[in-house]
């Protein structure tokens, strides 16, 4: 395999906050150190519980059930195919403290397909609560892995996460460290990787598209956007793997380094608009789609979601040596397996290469979606003033959070992300009900697309052909659903914007009409989720397939979404405030680097456990990775 090589000095220049380095006497081993300084954290008592916090850090180790204690997080980037030869942790200035209450245990998630509040909130786990063990067990975690960093370069990257408070349950006392060390010895690889010729971006579509996608190659090259086209045909003749999605995934690998690609289109979804068996097996669909999908087997607790599509499989290329990342580490034929057996995979989970989706179904869909993306790149919408607004819809999806509906709360983040980009913000927001300003329902909703916007985010309840909110005061009410078959009164045109929906299945698009029809069995209903309304085209997909509006690129769930209780920009809701940050705070340049930013950036703050994995493979992107936003 081909590696990346920096220079010895480029490394210490990139980590100049490092305390101490040296190069020790074996060849090409460094070893980089950095310190950190805690204070005493400070106890915040309310009824039942108390609640930890300390200044230096508001990240907190989140596992259902588990204490929530506080949480520092520090990553590290190195050179692609750095090996690491061994990590350090030294603690000084331990102490320790006797507690009058219990720490807080970690909220549940709940789903946005779950009203019951009650039973997703504080439950202890009584494995750790009643144990006199200290939690964690060590002082620190890492998570080493490989992905792009911010100057779109493959890396090893390394999260850690330190825990500067343990807590011992039953004898409710906590252990707390003010000073540490971190000391990582690491090889540098050894080869230097060169391309004859470079290009940014491949599509991977069937032969039967390729006319079709033609005009869509000449823009981007005509941009500069060096682009070629790979059939699946080719790909199934030329790569060997486990199954079709294993053989995409070898090509897409081999176009890394071959041509350095760092953005990869799929174009290809079902074949059928009536009926398609979406599924071969519990990893994967092939034979009913253009480009094949693979399916997660990631089974958590709660509403039972049993595998959901996912294409951050084909944007996790490497693991975190750089070894292909297959998804089936311990090789028992199931893939994504966190939870199905009592085996389970190890998942890299951090992108590679940039990935999106056009799930489209023949030509005519083809043809629409093309047009829309040279439009948007052609038109420099930059200097129109409505790509200056953002659009948010929502209301009350659980529970207030800071005096106010959870989900407006989240909308009011995002758009405090991007407030140095965006002039205009419109609030199509549950608690304007009775004002004459827009509420979240289709006839507002469609007035504000009409003036076009750059962003719209929807942040609420779904299923695969509706979005829905509750009013701002109650969740036994609902606000009028605005269906998929609604989104045709989306006459907004070319003022194209980008569209993240947050709510339950609204990305998934593996439905056709037979099958959702049939979802109202009991049987298939945790399979499609429209419990009996027959649709072809997710409420994602749906509002791109629009000719004469809608939206360029969209982002939503294939599964069941969530957040924990009680704490709205969590789980999916943080990855999609995160795409706005990525975009107003970190500076993305495309639809691609800020969809998988949002993923690296919730690796980096939150251990990765079940839900944390779950959270991850069901978010996905429709539209161009290369997009220019």
């Amino acid at each position: 395999m081909k590696k990346i090589f920096f220079a010895a000095i480029i490394i210490m220049l990139l980590f100049s906050v490092v305390k101490a380095g040296n190069i020790n006497n074996e060849e090409n081993e460094i070893t980089l150190a950095k310190s950190f300084y805690f204070s005493q954290p400070v106890i915040k008592e309310s009824d039942s519980y108390i609640t930890l916090q300390l200044q230096e850090t508001s990240h907190t180790l989140q596992n259902p059930g588990q204490p929530e204690l506080p949480m520092f997080t520090y990553s590290l980037d190195l050179p692609f195919g750095t090996k690491i030869i061994k990590i350090k942790f030294l603690e000084k200035s331990v102490f320790e403290l006797d507690l009058t209450k219990k720490i807080r245990p970690t909220p549940q998630p709940v789903e946005m397909a779950n009203l019951n509040i009650e039973s997703s909130g504080l439950i202890e786990d009584s494995k750790v609560y009643l144990s006199k063990e200290f939690y964690p067990s060590s002082w620190y975690d890492t998570k080493i892995t490989s992905g792009l960093n911010s100057n779109k370069e493959r890396v090893t990257h390394v999260s850690f996460y330190i825990y500067p408070v343990k807590y011992a349950p039953s004898l409710n006392k906590i252990s707390y460290i003010t000073e540490s060390t971190i000391e990582v010895t690491y090889d540098l690889p050894k080869q230097k990787i060169t391309f004859n010729e470079e290009y940014n971006l491949v599509i991977i579509a069937p032969k039967e598209f390729s006319n079709s996608l033609q005009s869509l190659i000449n823009h981007k090259n005509s941009i500069n956007t060096k682009t070629f086209l790979k059939t699946t045909e080719d790909i199934y003749k030329e790569y060997t793997g486990f199954d079709k999605p294993e053989k995409i995934k070898y090509f897409i690998k081999d176009a890394i380094e071959t041509y350095n690609i760092t953005n990869v289109l799929i174009v290809g979804g079902l074949k059928s608009l009536l009926y398609a068996k979406d599924r071969d097996n519990c990893n994967q669909g092939s034979s009913a789609w253009h480009v094949p999908v693979r399916y997660t087997n990631i089974h958590k607790t709660g509403l039972k979601d049993p595998g959901a599509l996912c294409d951050l499989y084909y944007s996790d290329i490497y693991d975190g040596e750089g070894n292909f990342s297959s998804w089936d580490s311990n090789e028992d034929g199931i893939y994504a397996n966190w939870g199905y057996t009592s085996a389970r995979d190890t998942l890299d989970l951090n992108p590679d290469v940039y990935v999106g989706r056009l799930p489209c179904r023949n030509k005519n869909q083809v043809k629409t979606v093309v047009k829309k993306i040279i439009q948007y790149e052609t038109n420099t919408p930059n200097a129109n003033d409505w790509y200056k607004r953002m659009i948010g819809i929502s209301g009350l999806s659980h529970e207030p959070y800071n005096d106010q509906p959870d989900g407006e709360y989240l909308t009011d983040l995002a758009m405090s992300y991007v407030d140095g980009i965006i002039t205009e913000e419109v609030r199509c927001y549950a608690s304007n009900e009775g004002t004459s300003k827009p509420i979240p329902e289709i006839k507002d909703v469609s007035k504000q697309f009409t003036k076009g916007a750059r962003f719209v985010y929807f942040s609420g309840h779904g299923n695969p052909l509706v979005w829905v909110t509750h009013p701002a005061d109650t969740i036994d009410e609902w606000m009028e659903r605005i269906y998929s078959y609604d989104l045709w009164r989306l006459f907004n045109f070319k003022k194209l914007p980008i569209v993240v929906v947050g709510g339950c299945h609204d990305a998934q698009f593996n439905i056709t009409l037979w099958t959702t029809y049939k979802s109202s069995d009991l049987g298939n209903d945790h399979w499609y989720w429209t419990h009996g309304s027959p649709g072809s085209a997710c409420f994602c997909w749906k509002m791109m397939l629009i000719p004469w509006g809608g939206a360029v690129a969209t982002i939503g769930g294939t599964g069941l979404t969530s957040s924990l209780s009680g704490q709205p920009n969590s789980g999916n809701g943080r990855l999609a405030t995160d795409f706005f940050y990525k975009i107003g705070q970190d500076g993305a340049t495309t639809f691609g680097e800020a969809f998988a930013g949002a993923t690296q950036k919730f690796i980096d703050e939150n251990t990765i456990g079940l839900w944390q994995a779950h959270v991850l493979t069901i978010w996905n992107a429709l539209g161009d990775p290369s997009l220019k936003i």
